[in-house]
């Protein structure tokens, strides 16, 4: 709806009504959707670091890295203790497991 001088009020306040719910609402919600497939993607590569550490443990490694989508993740063996470090988000983090 144009006047004369340009948009009505209620078109304006219409339009920033919009944008507030979608940077408001929407925004955040997909950046915390993100985030908590990000962590799922991370325990993933821990489980499939287990699992190739296992394999390598039959070998008579009791150290390795394992490198998956450009990031490190360090185990370690001590019996009966199987370890992950890694770092995520510039936190570091570590998952053990009793065998």
């Amino acid at each position: 709806m144009n006047n004369n001088q340009g948009f009505s009020f209620v078109e304006a306040i219409l339009t920033v009504s919009i944008l507030f719910i979608v940077f408001g609402t929407l925004l955040p919600l997909s950046n915390q959707m993100m985030f908590q497939l990000a962590e799922k993607r991370v325990a993933l590569h821990v489980a499939i670091t287990k699992n190739q550490a296992a394999t390598a443990l039959q070998n008579g490694t009791n150290t390795g890295v394992v490198t998956i989508d450009e990031m490190d993740y360090y185990w370690s063996w001590s019996p009966p203790v199987l370890c992950v470090s890694y770092v995520f988000f510039e936190a570091s983090h570590e998952s053990c497991d009793t065998y």
